[in-house]
Formats: C-alpha cells, sequence, structure tokens
C-alpha cells in the first residue's frame, strides 16, 4: 500500500512539474524525463539542469582535467610525505 501511495505522488509530482514553464522548457527540447524535483528552484537544482545541458565530449573533458588535478595534488602530497620522512 506504501508503495502504491509513493508512486501516485510521484506521478502527481511530475504531472505538476510537466504543467509549470519549466517542465513545458524541457518538454520542447526533449528532456521531459529529467529527474527533477521542482518544489522550489534551488541553486543545485539550476546547477543539475546547467549539467543535463551539457555535451558529452565536454562533459569527458572536464572528468579528465578533474582527474588530472587529483593525480597531481596526489603526487604532491606522497612526495611531501616522503620528503618529511626522509627528514625525520
Amino acid at each position: 500500500m506504501a508503495a502504491r501511495w509513493e508512486a501516485r505522488v510521484r506521478a502527481a509530482e511530475r504531472a505538476r512539474f510537466a504543467e509549470s514553464l519549466a517542465g513545458r522548457i524541457l518538454g520542447a527540447l526533449g528532456l521531459s524525463g529529467l529527474a527533477l524535483r521542482w518544489s522550489r528552484p534551488t541553486k543545485r537544482g539550476f546547477v543539475l539542469l546547467a549539467w543535463a545541458l551539457v555535451p558529452l565530449p565536454v562533459k569527458v573533458v572536464a572528468a579528465g582535467i578533474v582527474a588530472a588535478w587529483l593525480l597531481v595534488v596526489l603526487a604532491s602530497a606522497t612526495l611531501a610525505a616522503a620528503v618529511l620522512v626522509h627528514l625525520a
């Protein structure tokens, strides 16, 4: 019974969102299946919407930059720890 109630609530939320201006815009862009909760617009919601509209190649490049940055940070921390151990 609880699962049916939750399904009905989710369906009502989707219907409410589809009738909103943002829902119509996303529907026109072909993104109506985007799982966003718009009870009130939040900064996180806008960021998720913007990220959903970014093309995949740009996301791959961004992930590569973040991965390279993390590797540099990890290598720097390891080098600093090695120097401290060697000096101690």
